[in-house]
């Protein structure tokens, strides 16, 4: 009887000791995408009176991602499920389909937040017309996205 209630005082000390860790870490992977337009054949920032974005899935209805008025750039996360994520993009009354390919790979953030995905952006297409021209400035899409980076630029 003895051994079982010192076994029991052990028992309760030791998990006493053990802390639990709370993750502060945000394991997504966000792509940011800039607006920009040509001006005297030299790269500008560009702003839009609003701006719709849906995410399209394979066997999934379309998502309302971001909306917001108006904006120069958004954040989105990639799919980790496939080598491609689209998207269409809604600029007041025009739309275009975004798809981006990429490669993905996990690598650990921290013991407590276990771990997130690396992209890497391969291509970029779109497909009406409202995009002009597209360009990768960052092809690294990983979990610890800065305020100031920016992934890809569109020009519209």
């Amino acid at each position: 009887m003895l051994s079982r209630i010192l076994i029991f005082i052990i028992s309760i000390l030791i998990t006493s000791c053990i802390s639990v860790e709370i993750c502060d870490d945000d394991n997504n992977s966000m792509m940011v995408a800039k607006f920009m337009t040509m001006k005297d054949e030299m790269p500008a920032d560009s702003t839009v009176a609003s701006l719709s974005l849906y995410g399209i899935r394979e066997g999934r209805p379309d998502s309302l991602l971001y909306n917001q008025d108006p904006t120069n750039n958004f954040k989105v996360p990639l799919d980790p499920h496939h080598d491609f994520t689209r998207f269409v993009l809604q600029i007041g009354e025009q739309t275009d389909t975004l798809e981006l390919t990429h490669r993905q790979e996990l690598y650990g953030i921290s013991y407590d937040c276990g771990f997130g995905n690396l992209f890497t952006l391969d291509s970029i297409g779109y497909r009406t017309g409202m995009i002009k021209s597209a360009e990768i400035k960052n092809d690294m899409v990983d979990a610890e996205t800065k305020e100031d980076d920016v992934h890809i630029w569109l020009f519209l």
